[in-house]
């Protein structure tokens, strides 16, 4: 979940639990503890070890109690009034709703770090969710205007948060039944349906299976539309008219079909690579690339199908013309003696 979001919702649930005398810490507590686990990123030199470490110490349940406390310490100078136990409370509360609330999406947490680095996901909200955070915020805004039921509505407010997370658990676990019926997956493969964006009824499904990887948008909303061969936005501005075309319902939705490598010294060098076996650590939907080039060198190419974004496909050369971010698609060149000789992250999603 987005970093605002996380401060509207732990406000907005330990406003749920204080008592009047309480209130203003609480407020400011739970904001300020909700969003500080995301202050991770200061300490990332670069996208791979934001890759290999993001969501993990501050994201820990094993940490939770000893950061709630010096988060706690350190609000004692400001809320005097307030007993550290409370304001631990408070930061826990806060701190824990960061850690839930970001298990719900599809990028995965370490709850258990330092002991484990597996990651845990439940895949029903997309990252960038505006119910979510409309929730939050329009409960804040009624609690600051109406102080004498400010606790009610703190309550009312997570609890239709709650039933709004509900809902999309619902909606996930039908996507994913959908999704196992449409494309058979064999038996054991790793199948998953992910949020996407702007929509609680938007997914993309994704499955494994021998040398290849399945995938589908599709909408399983009472409005779905799509339309045959839909056109990639050329600029930002026709994003979000694109949205309603690349989702069609289930049963119009076509599955895409990717190859991945053969076996070759090619590809077992490249996965050899510490940059490389940090991304496929991190990857659920891995497809790598193999392209030879003229000096007798190649180009690898790694990206997780999670992010892919609905309008383009992965690991593009130019091909169509467009709005073609992806993210985390990352690049390894190698000689004619297979020698990286260029490495890094794509950041346009154009490989040049």
């Amino acid at each position: 979940m987005d970093t605002v979001s996380h401060g509207f919702a732990g406000s907005m649930i330990t406003r749920a639990f204080a008592r009047p005398e309480g209130a203003r810490a609480a407020f400011w507590l739970g904001m300020i503890a909700a969003v500080l686990p995301d202050l991770d990123f200061l300490f990332f030199s670069d996208r791979l070890t934001y890759l290999r470490d993001h969501r993990g110490w501050t994201h820990s349940f094993l940490v939770l109690p000893f950061l709630a406390l010096l988060v706690a310490l350190v609000a004692r100078t400001f809320f005097r009034r307030s007993t550290l136990w409370i304001l631990w409370l408070f930061a826990g509360v806060a701190i824990a709703s960061h850690i839930l609330t970001d298990w719900i999406t599809s990028f995965g947490t370490m709850f258990f770090t330092p002991l484990s680095r597996r990651r845990y996901s439940l895949d029903w909200v997309f990252i960038l969710d505006p119910i979510f955070t409309a929730i939050g915020l329009a409960t804040l805004a009624a609690a600051v205007f109406s102080r004498p039921r400010a606790r009610r509505i703190a309550a009312a407010g997570s609890i239709a948060l709650a039933l709004y997370i509900g809902c999309c658990a619902a909606l996930h676990a039908k996507a994913l039944a959908i999704w196992r019926r449409k494309d058979a997956p064999p038996a054991g493969s790793r199948v998953a349906v992910l949020p996407q964006f702007l929509s609680p009824f938007r997914w993309l499904g994704l499955s494994e299976r021998a040398g290849e990887v399945h995938l589908c948008f599709f909408d399983i909303g009472p409005f779905a539309r799509g339309v045959p061969n839909p056109r990639p936005p050329r600029k930002w501005t026709e994003v979000f008219q694109s949205l309603s075309d690349f989702y069609p319902p289930p049963d119009r939705a076509p599955i895409r079909s990717f190859s991945r490598p053969p076996d070759s010294h090619i590809l077992e060098t490249a996965r050899s690579l510490p940059d490389v076996e940090t991304y496929m650590a991190f990857a659920r939907f891995p497809l790598e690339t193999i392209t030879p080039e003229r000096d007798g060198g190649a180009t690898f190419i790694i990206q997780d199908l999670r992010f892919l974004p609905w309008f383009t496909g992965p690991w593009e050369r130019g091909g169509r013309r467009g709005v073609r971010h992806q993210p985390f698609v990352y690049r390894v060149r190698f000689d004619a003696a297979l020698r990286p000789i260029d490495r890094g992250f794509v950041r346009s999603g154009r490989l040049r």
